[in-house]
């Protein structure tokens, strides 16, 4: 802290040396210069005064003025934090909802193929041998259903009694 203060001092030396070696032509500049600088605050500052006039006047209930109103409301730190906190809460719900359901969907699969195995006449170990799987594979592949243009031909390879020799 004292260095900045030794700092600062130095600086404040060195600036008011260089003031008074500055040319009168460019002094006048600079001081045109901080009378603008001071006359567009003080007329910056009027204005802000005006708008807060403004803003109890009749306009008050305009849409402006209630965005206005509700953005001071909002802006406080405490709301603004629970309401971010309570996005979360009602994201993390979501998910959580969003993965039980599954779950429960997932479950159900499961349960209807585990009484599909069991309610079989083949014994579940049966579904763990990869023979049988290969040999089930190929059994559906050779009695494919036909499909639609080959109902037809098949309808028409019938006997005309609609008899086979299954």
């Amino acid at each position: 802290m004292n260095e900045d203060r030794l700092t600062a001092n130095v600086v404040k030396r060195l600036l008011d040396e260089s003031a008074g070696q500055v040319p009168p032509h460019i002094q006048d500049r600079l001081n045109l210069a901080i009378a603008k600088s001071v006359q567009l605050h003080a007329e910056k500052h009027s204005i802000q005064g005006k708008t807060k006039h403004i803003k109890d006047g009749p306009n008050h209930g305009s849409i402006g003025g209630l965005f206005h109103q509700f953005s001071e409301w909002f802006n406080r730190p405490a709301l603004s934090m629970a309401v971010s906190a309570l996005f979360i809460a009602g994201a993390a719900f979501g998910v959580a909802q969003f993965g039980l359901e599954n779950s429960d969907a997932r479950i159900s699969e499961t349960a209807d193929l585990d009484a599909a195995i069991l309610s079989d006449d083949l014994p579940p170990d049966a579904y763990l041998d990869p023979g049988f799987i290969n040999y089930a594979t190929e059994l559906q592949k050779n009695n494919a259903i036909p499909a639609e243009d080959g109902i037809e031909q098949w309808m028409d390879s019938l006997p005309a009694d609609f008899t086979t020799s299954i």
